[in-house]
């Protein structure tokens, strides 16, 4: 979240009360890490404050990663293969080995950050614990140690309450006409064809669910004007009184982020300067996330596809297999192609040159689009990114569908460069985009007032902290009183 004169701005100066300590655990994947310790660095930063303080439970390989200012309590990790980031795991290599070997390598470590917390605390010690989703061992352990825990959703509420509602049906799903409507109860009337749902993102769907039930809150990367009414849904399906808290968007807190970038223009990103000479709105950028998951006859067409919408473009792809070379240096002619190394997204797309985004529709780029005011060119590859192509397309209306341009093609199917010619070509210049550029303007005008002083998701973040230490005060007093009744 932003911060003003140097604080954050979602802290509260209130400090009468010992501050409470949130133990962050991302799962091991670069995607969800960045969003969750991004919030850790915002808590932590409240410490000063006296209102919040943070710890990171992950591995060394992550640790390397997290933000400079947050501790950190390294879990020993060891994974066949060397494999230590799940976003990047082949394709031949067990998920669900990998999940089981992150439980057994954190969720030991946590009961031991947690309960060495409430060693050094004493009886006024105040500490809850915040995971990933999906990481469902860890409201067990926050409840061995007798703490609160809270559920970090790094994907949206749309997507996430989408496929709670899809999941009830499933067993319907050869009867049911597609394209399918949503439940009745949604707020707005979504359909969905068969291919865009997802079965990999609903399977451990009810396993998920089981642990958040015993989540005392709900929190979501996300901000009200955007998806309010979805939060409200997803927190209405099973009865219960929890709150779901819209405190997004967190920008990545990774500290290797600010390498090559400095706000006075010395040492700046080659890629930032290869945009400062270009016009303004002019520049496609293409990202398919930090792993792309492209064959290499897709990487052909998507490269011939670029040259031939006429656009300039910024093409990021997260390796140097020998498989895009030719890519690369064909492409390069007619746009920017960086391979293997991180770039600066964020401020990228926060660029006046960049006009448009070819994206794989994950969340944080979604959110990166969305908070730079950016119109998408929408390509899901997996998991609930094709729920968000739903969410961009239909209902936020700022988004174009690459295979719609490939004649719905098949997900499996390669789509051809002309159809990623024309899905550009609609995106950047057709009767409709600026109506897109206005509505996507208007939301990332919404988002960053969310995270600015007095935003609802700085609102939401209060709240949540404001009923955690009074929860958990009212039960330090309770131990005390024991205590004194014992004597």
């Amino acid at each position: 979240m932003h911060t003003t004169n140097g604080a954050p701005a979602c802290c509260d100066a209130n400090a009468d009360t010992p501050p409470l300590h949130l133990i962050f655990v991302p799962f091991l994947s670069r995607s969800h890490f960045g969003p969750v310790t991004a919030m850790a660095a915002e808590a932590d930063a409240c410490h000063r404050g006296g209102r919040t303080a943070a710890t990171i439970v992950t591995t060394r390989h992550f640790a390397a990663m997290a933000p400079a200012s947050v501790p950190v309590r390294v879990a020993q990790f060891g994974f066949p293969g060397g494999h230590n980031d799940f976003s990047l795991l082949p394709g031949e290599v067990s998920a669900a080995a990998f999940f089981a070997a992150a439980e057994e390598a954190l969720a030991p470590a946590l009961g031991a950050a947690v309960r060495g917390l409430l060693r050094e605390g004493g009886s006024t010690a105040t500490v809850t614990v915040v995971s990933d989703a999906v990481l469902h061992w860890a409201p067990r352990v926050a409840r061995e140690c007798g703490v609160l825990h809270v559920t970090f959703h790094t994907i949206g509420a749309f997507a996430a309450a989408a496929m709670v509602a899809i999941h009830g049906h499933l067993h319907l799903r050869e009867a049911m006409p597609d394209p399918f409507g949503v439940d009745e109860g949604f707020p707005l009337p979504v359909k969905l064809r068969g291919v865009q749902v997802n079965e990999e993102a609903l399977v451990h769907l009810p396993l998920f669910r089981a642990a958040e039930a015993e989540s005392f809150a709900v929190v979501f990367n996300s901000f009200a004007a955007l998806e309010a009414d979805f939060a409200e849904y997803y927190r209405s399906l099973d009865g219960s009184p929890k709150k779901v808290f819209l405190v997004g968007p967190a920008r990545a807190a990774v500290s290797k982020l600010s390498k090559g970038i400095a706000a006075d223009g010395v040492d700046r990103d080659p890629i930032l300067q290869w945009l400062d000479g270009q016009p303004a709105g002019s520049v496609l950028y293409a990202c398919f996330g930090s792993t792309c998951g492209m064959g290499a006859s897709q990487l052909t067409e998507l490269a011939a596809g670029l040259r031939a919408s006429g656009r300039p473009f910024l093409w990021v792809i997260p390796t140097t297999a020998a498989e895009v070379t030719e890519q690369e240096e064909r492409a390069s002619n007619h746009g920017m192609v960086v391979a293997g190394r991180w770039a600066p997204q964020a401020d990228i797309l926060a660029h006046r040159a960049v006009g448009g985004f070819l994206s794989h529709c994950g969340w944080n780029s979604i959110l990166d689009a969305i908070s730079a005011g950016v119109p998408l060119a929408t390509w899901p590859l997996r998991a609930e990114q094709f729920l968000n192509e739903v969410f961009l397309v239909d209902v936020l209306r700022v988004g174009v569908r690459v295979r719609e341009a490939a004649g719905n093609a098949a997900m499996e199917a390669v789509v051809p460069a002309e159809a990623v010619a024309r899905a550009v070509g609609r995106l950047m210049g057709d009767d409709d985009a600026a109506a897109r550029r206005a509505r996507v303007d208007e939301l990332g005008v919404a988002a960053r007032t969310a995270v600015s002083d007095g935003g609802s998701s700085c609102g939401d973040w209060a709240e949540l902290i404001n009923q955690l230490k009074a929860l958990q005060l009212t039960s330090s007093r309770d131990r005390r009183t024991d205590a004194v009744t014992r004597d």
